[in-house]
């Protein structure tokens, strides 16, 4: 991602704020920050799952609200729900984390849908979690913020 060809004739100074670029090499990524503030971008220590929904989720919405019928799994995932997380060694100890987690997303992510909690499945664990769900983990979590978190 490169903002600083946007940014070189741009008016507004927010929008010039920050430069970011990234570029992939054989080492790993590489990112450098220009800020034109006083503001030190910091890794936090935790990292961020991103969860969107999948046809599944979209087809139980069709069946428990007849309004719903025009909304499409790409307007449910337009604005992902993002969540921070605990840092994660491995990928085994990322899924018994979600596997104590799954059915708290799961009723948040119904919920913000459907309230009539009588209408959602009963089950909600790890295996119907990733049937309807999809859950992108990301471990590089930088704070560009001065206020606390």
């Amino acid at each position: 991602m490169k903002r600083s060809d946007r940014c070189e004739n741009a008016n507004d100074l927010a929008e010039c704020s920050i430069i970011i670029s990234a570029r992939r090499h054989d080492s790993g990524p590489t990112i450098r920050f220009a800020m034109d503030n006083e503001l030190e971008p910091y890794q936090i220590n935790r990292s961020a799952l991103i969860v969107t929904a999948k046809q599944p989720f979209v087809d139980w919405l069709h069946t428990v609200d007849a309004t719903s019928k025009d909304i499409r799994l790409s307007d449910i995932n337009r604005e992902p729900t993002v969540y921070l997380v605990p840092p994660f060694e491995t990928q085994d100890e990322f899924m018994e984390w979600l596997e104590d987690y799954c059915d708290m997303i799961f009723a948040e992510a119904l919920g913000g849908w459907w309230t009539d909690e009588e209408s959602w499945p009963p089950d909600r664990g790890i295996t119907l979690f990733q049937e309807w769900f999809e859950c992108h983990l990301h471990s590089m979590v930088f704070d560009l913020d001065d206020e606390p978190l």
